[in-house]
């Protein structure tokens, strides 16, 4: 499963949904999307909302997401759940904030949004 364009991000990450609330460590995030470092254990595809503070980020980003199998061993196929968080319709200026971060983190020219 790719997530488009990430950059390595280790933060936690809080998971919520059907009123269970779990934390987790991302690996990479970007616009499309958080990679875990372990499975969510949550139903693959099922929706969650998530809040995670990007480094050198005054607020937490809060945003809702669909769990994603991403072909890492530890999900046991989905059985444990799985490491791939896909962002459902996310704000603009969300997007903007993680398209900023990655950039910065791997490098790149700042992409032109309007």
């Amino acid at each position: 499963m790719s997530f488009g364009l990430l950059a390595p991000a280790a933060v936690p990450v809080e998971l919520r949904a059907a009123r269970r609330r779990v934390f987790r460590l991302s690996h990479e995030v970007g616009e499309e999307g958080v990679r875990l470092a372990s499975p969510a254990p949550f139903e693959i595809g099922e929706p969650v909302e998530l809040r995670l503070r990007l480094p050198d980020a005054e607020q937490p980003l809060a945003l809702r997401a669909e769990v994603e199998l991403v072909g890492d061993e530890r999900e046991e196929g989905g059985a444990r759940g799985g490491c791939g968080l896909r962002f459902i319709e996310p704000p603009h200026e969300l997007r903007q904030a993680l398209a900023g971060y990655v950039s910065q983190r791997l490098g790149l020219p700042r992409p032109f949004r309007s």
